[in-house]
C-alpha cells in the first residue's frame, strides 16, 4: 500500500510533488514569499484567520470554517496532513480542490518555480497553492493551519484578521527546541501588530512567553483561563459546551467532535469567530451555535465501524495520546508511530488502556519499524504484527462496545487503516 505522504501515482504533476518531499523542510519565508509575488500575491485577496499550536489546530480550523459557512461566508480552509488524498489539505465549502484544479494549480507554481534558485518544499508549493486556489474561487475568508510552528512557517506570509494558538506541547523538537517556552516563541511568531489573538488553555511558561511576545509586537490577546472561561459536560463522546465572556455566552451547546479535549477547541474557535472584524464578522450566535454541532473533522476520535466498534484517531505525540487514553479507558489498541515521535512515552501512556495492544507500522520509510517498537516495548505486554492490515485482522475479532478497537499513534496509520477498512468493511470516505 502507498505511504499517505506520498502523492504520486504517476501522473507527471503528482511526481513532481513527490519529488519535492525529497527537499525536506525548510525554515523561512522567501521561498514561499517569492512563489507569491510570482503570481501577484494571492494571500492578499480575502481576509484570513491564522492558527498555530502544537494539537488541536486542525479541529480549531474545522469549528471556524463550519461557523462561518454557517453564516453564509464562502470560506477556503487550508490544512495538513492528509488522511487519503492530498486534494484534502485545500478546501472550499467543505469540498476538497477538483483533481484538475488541483493539477493546473501545481503547473502554475510550478512554472514559477523554475525560476527561482532553490526550488520549494513540499509544503511551501502547497501553501502557494492553497492561496491561489482561495483566489481563483473568490473566498470570502481563508481559514489556514500552519504546518510547524509558526515564526518560519511558510504560512506566515500572512497578515490575517485574527489569530488563534491552541496550546503548547513537546513536538517537532528538531526544529522549534525542545522546551515549552522554546516552542511557544515559534508559535507566537504569527502575532501581528493590531490583530488580536485567541489562545485555549497554556500552562504558565508558555503562556508567558505568548504575552511577551504579545505585548512587543502589540497584538491584543485573550486567554482562557485569563480572559474567557468554558467548561464541558456531557459524555466524551457528545460534548456540551459551556463559554462565558462579554462578546459570546454559551451554555451546553452541543460540539460536533468527540472527545472532551475538543471543548477547548470548539470555544477558541467560538470565541475567534464572535471577536471576528468587519466585513468578516462579529459573526451571530445562532451560527456559532448551528456551526459547532455541525463541525466535521475525519480522524479525531472517528467512530467509522458500528460492528465491531471501531475508532481511527491520528494522536501521535504524547500530549495527544494522554487525551486519547482519557477518553478511552479500554480499547482494543492498534499502534503505529513514525520514527521521529517519542514512541516509548506514547506506550507508557496508552498501555493502561490497551486489553490487548498490537504494535505494527504503516507503509512507507517514515514508520518506525514493528521490530524495533516491539523492543520499546519489552516490558509490557503487546502482539507484535507485521503491518496494519495483519493487526487490524488480529484485533476486530477482539472489539466489543465496552472496548472497541482503536487505531491511534499516526495519522498515517488512521489514514491507512481507513483505506483498508473501505475495502473489507464498506467504511465511508471521509465527511468535511
Amino acid at each position: 500500500m502507498q505511504h499517505m505522504d506520498l502523492v504520486s501515482d504517476g501522473t507527471p504533476w503528482r511526481e513532481y510533488l513527490s519529488d519535492l518531499i525529497l527537499h525536506g523542510v525548510k525554515l523561512g519565508l522567501d521561498n514561499t514569499r517569492a512563489l507569491l509575488q510570482g503570481a501577484d500575491n494571492p494571500e492578499r485577496a480575502c481576509p484570513s484567520v491564522h492558527i498555530a499550536g502544537t494539537n488541536g489546530k486542525g479541529s480549531v480550523a474545522a469549528f471556524l470554517d463550519t461557523i462561518l459557512r454557517t453564516a453564509g461566508l464562502r470560506s477556503g480552509k487550508f490544512t495538513s496532513p492528509h488522511l487519503l488524498d492530498i486534494r484534502e489539505r485545500f478546501q472550499v465549502d467543505g469540498v476538497p480542490i477538483p483533481e484538475e484544479a488541483l493539477r493546473d494549480q501545481i503547473f502554475r507554481f510550478r512554472e514559477i518555480a523554475s525560476r527561482m534558485p532553490a526550488p520549494p518544499t513540499f509544503f511551501e508549493l502547497n501553501t502557494a497553492v492553497a492561496f491561489g486556489w482561495f483566489r481563483e474561487m473568490r473566498v470570502d475568508v481563508a481559514v489556514v493551519e500552519t504546518g510547524m510552528g509558526g515564526r518560519h512557517d511558510a504560512t506566515n506570509v500572512l497578515c490575517p484578521a485574527l489569530c488563534a494558538i491552541t496550546n503548547i506541547a513537546l513536538d517537532h523538537t528538531q526544529y522549534l527546541g525542545d522546551t515549552l517556552e522554546a516552542i511557544a516563541f515559534e508559535k507566537a511568531g504569527i502575532l501581528k501588530p493590531g490583530v488580536p489573538c485567541v489562545t485555549g488553555p497554556l500552562v504558565p511558561g508558555p503562556a508567558g512567553v505568548i504575552q511577551e511576545r504579545a505585548l512587543a509586537v502589540g497584538a491584543p490577546l485573550l486567554m482562557a483561563g485569563r480572559d474567557y472561561d468554558f467548561s464541558v459536560s456531557g459524555t466524551p463522546m457528545a460534548p456540551l459546551l459551556s463559554l462565558r465572556h462579554d462578546a459570546l455566552s454559551l451554555e451546553h451547546v452541543p460540539v460536533g467532535l468527540p472527545g472532551a479535549h475538543q471543548g477547548a477547541n470548539a470555544a477558541l474557535a467560538a470565541l475567534a469567530a464572535a471577536l471576528l472584524p468587519p466585513p468578516l464578522g462579529p459573526v451571530p450566535r445562532e451560527a456559532i451555535v448551528r456551526g459547532l454541532a455541525g463541525t466535521r473533522w475525519p480522524g479525531r476520535m472517528e467512530k467509522v465501524l458500528e460492528s465491531p466498534p471501531v475508532y481511527l484517531d491520528i494522536a501521535h505525540n504524547p500530549d495527544g495520546m494522554r487525551t486519547l487514553a482519557a477518553s478511552f479507558p479500554r480499547a482494543v489498541v492498534v499502534f503505529a508511530v513514525s520514527s521521529d515521535k517519542a514512541a516509548a512515552e506514547m506506550l507508557e501512556i496508552i498501555r493502561p488502556a490497551a486489553s490487548p495492544l498490537l504494535l505494527t507500522g504503516y507503509a512507507g520509510a517514515r514508520s518506525l519499524s514493528v521490530g524495533e517498537l516491539s523492543r520499546m516495548a519489552a516490558g509490557i505486554p503487546h502482539l507484535a504484527c507485521a503491518n496494519l492490515s495483519e493487526a487490524l485482522a488480529a484485533g476486530m475479532p477482539l472489539a466489543t462496545e465496552e472496548s472497541p478497537l482503536l487505531v491511534c499513534g499516526s495519522v498515517y496509520a488512521a489514514g491507512e487503516a481507513r483505506r483498508i477498512l473501505m475495502v473489507r468493511h464498506g467504511v465511508n470516505e471521509p465527511v468535511f
